[in-house]
């Protein structure tokens, strides 16, 4: 190969990195200035939830108690996670959210917060999940602490709930600038597929527990639509998880299988791959046949870092295409940008 060659054939490797990021580099510095939080003042404010209701608050918050590690995360990214007063002891033990909080005491569970503690911390708000509610938020709402349910989770209401959460700690610019951050990566992958004139390809997605099926409107389910790949759970009238038997997965035979898995499970990665690889009948899978059995760390399958996770999926699907992109690569910005410390390896296994 000559010296030509080889400079073209690099400038083609980083080509997809560089359009990524582009234009973040370019507003970096307005995005930094923006992360500065405005302080709270005498007016009300109207935040959408994740479910679509609305919530009124007197003021921007300056003292919160998080119950979403999602919402954690993106809190940092806003720069306000130091208004967190309290959290839930999950959140608090989470070896890479709980060092960003250091003003927060522990709440105890995340889905039943002690309320003693709640009111002693006398919170403006209670940052929670729409879809896995606090079991006492009742009485927390009896006790005149409001609770507002944004989830910074699903990859296709992130922004949205950025956007939320931004108004809701006084730094709306700082929510933008995220967005226009996450929909670059979204839509340039988006862009590229679109271009792929192969099949789409056939994948079949578990959750945590085995046989666990990833339906219609789950967060795995979104990511595949972002990349165009065929969910053959979608002809299923479930609910977005459901129990499926090892007979119907290798009768479906799935180009493409994905199993989603805890960080702290990804420590055993190996293990658990070995696990589904040697179940009754899976070594004639397609997928596992030909090496196109995953498992993904879910920490960039849901939340903030989903961008991630759409990535790693266009690399699961399409391999040649996405041969130039570096899933590792936009870890490290999103950290270094974010001056976060969140895992970068070993977020997929095998490595790509």
């Amino acid at each position: 190969m000559s010296d030509n060659d080889s400079f073209a054939k690099k400038s083609r490797v980083n080509g997809l990195i560089t359009l990524l990021f582009a234009a973040l580099l370019i507003t970096g510095a307005a995005m930094f200035a923006g992360c500065t939080a405005a302080p709270a003042d005498n007016k009300s404010i109207t935040i959408m939830q994740s479910d679509g209701t609305l919530v009124t608050l007197p003021h921007t918050a300056e003292r919160i108690i998080i119950l979403s590690s999602n919402a954690g995360e993106m809190l940092q990214i806003l720069g306000a996670s130091d208004k967190v007063v309290g959290a839930s002891q999950s959140i608090i033990d989470n070896e890479y959210l709980g060092p960003l909080i250091p003003n927060a005491v522990s709440t105890g569970k995340w889905n039943v917060p002690d309320l003693e503690t709640l009111i002693t911390l006398s919170p403006d708000v209670v940052i929670a999940y729409s879809s896995s509610k606090p079991n006492n938020a009742d009485a927390i709402k009896a006790a005149n602490i409001p609770i507002v349910y944004i989830d910074c989770y699903k990859p296709t209401t992130m922004c949205q709930d950025v956007r939320e959460l931004g108004k809701l700690v006084g730094n709306t610019e700082g929510a933008e600038e995220f967005c226009s951050y996450y929909e670059n990566v979204m839509n340039t992958l988006s862009s590229r597929i679109s271009n792929i004139s192969s099949e789409h390809p056939r994948v079949f997605c578990e959750g945590y527990t085995d046989y666990s099926a990833q339906g219609k409107g789950s967060g795995m389910d979104l990511l595949l639509d972002i990349v165009d790949g065929v969910n053959i759970m979608e002809a299923e009238d479930t609910s977005s998880a459901a129990k499926v038997s090892p007979e119907w997965i290798i009768d479906q035979d799935p180009y493409v299988y994905i199993k989603v898995a805890t960080h702290e499970k990804m420590g055993n990665a190996a293990g658990i791959y070995n696990d589904v690889v040697s179940r009754t009948g899976f070594s004639g899978l397609q997928s596992v046949k030909d090496g196109r059995f995953w498992l993904i760390d879910s920490g960039i399958t849901y939340g903030p870092r989903c961008f991630a996770g759409a990535a790693s999926f266009a690399k699961m699907l399409y391999p040649d295409e996405f041969k130039d992109l570096s899933v590792e690569e936009m870890l490290k910005d999103y950290n270094k940008r974010y001056s976060l410390n969140l895992p970068v390896e070993d977020t997929v296994y095998p490595k790509f």
